[in-house]
């Protein structure tokens, strides 16, 4: 029988813009955990994020935030990547000496934005519903650097070769939607996240499933026996995956009308 099933966000359990889990999701969550199966959130989001989206079944779920770079489960963190100071502070200069794109830093208690534009300030404080902290100089945040990411709301995708070429010998760079680029510790990823999971729990990746839509679940999607692509992911990430499906609760409905397993 299966023991752990993540799934990254957004494109993925919320997609076509959607903000909230839908009611089918959350019941599912809760009733994976009667069979003895954990449901793992994996995103790019913080972990105050998380814990508000999946309010219902918050307590019930282990959390791979940050795109990995930390991993909780029960309030306890398992696994915690921090960036070299050094290296943080001339990732942060580089962003900052683009007009055109916002950043944000984030410590394990909150998001930091040093705002460019009114309408960032705006996004960040009402729409992510996370701890979002606006700061004067960003070079300050006194707080352990779990990763750096930039906005720009025309896009980002075309810029990731630029940043890999910056910063990819010293720190993970992978897109995360399409107005998001983050930079993680090296050793920081969501495949990561599953690993300390499964040798938390003594879980095997025949236990697993996985479900991606973008570049930055790839490591996620490698760690797992069952992985599935949404069928609106990149078409790498199809590449990889095992399995296709269009929504997330499909293949839950199917997991548990058999069982616990998966069967094609």
């Amino acid at each position: 029988m299966l023991k752990l099933i993540a799934s990254d966000i957004d494109g993925t359990l919320l997609q076509n813009g959607e903000k909230e889990l839908s009611g089918q999701a959350v019941n599912q969550v809760k009733q994976l955990k009667e069979m003895g199966i954990l449901f793992a959130a994996a995103s790019g989001r913080q972990y105050a994020t998380l814990r508000r989206l999946f309010e219902p079944v918050k307590d019930d779920i282990a959390y791979i935030c940050e795109n990995g770079a930390m991993v909780m489960y029960n309030g306890k963190i398992l696994h915690k990547d921090v960036f070299d100071r050094v290296l943080a502070e001339e990732m942060m200069h580089s962003i900052l000496n683009r007009e055109d794109m916002e950043i944000i830093v984030s410590g394990e208690k909150s998001y930091y934005i040093q705002p460019k534009r009114k309408s960032f300030a705006e996004y960040m404080l009402q729409s992510v519903k996370g701890n979002v902290t606006v700061v004067d100089n960003i070079l300050e945040v006194q707080e352990d650097i779990l990763k750096i990411s930039m906005y720009r709301e025309s896009g980002l995708e075309e810029t990731l070769p630029y940043w890999k070429k910056l910063f990819g010998d010293k720190a993970t760079v992978v897109t995360s939607g399409h107005a998001w680029l983050d930079m993680m510790p090296m050793s920081a990823d969501k495949g990561k996240g599953i690993r300390v999971l499964q040798k938390h729990f003594l879980i095997s990746a025949d236990d697993c499933v996985a479900f991606g839509d973008n570049l930055n679940d790839l490591e996620m999607l490698h760690e797992v026996t069952y992985s599935f692509a949404m069928s609106n992911a990149k078409e790498k990430v199809k590449k990889i995956a095992k399995y296709e499906t269009e929504r997330v609760e499909t293949v839950l409905e199917k997991i548990m009308k058999q069982g616990g397993n998966w069967n094609e």
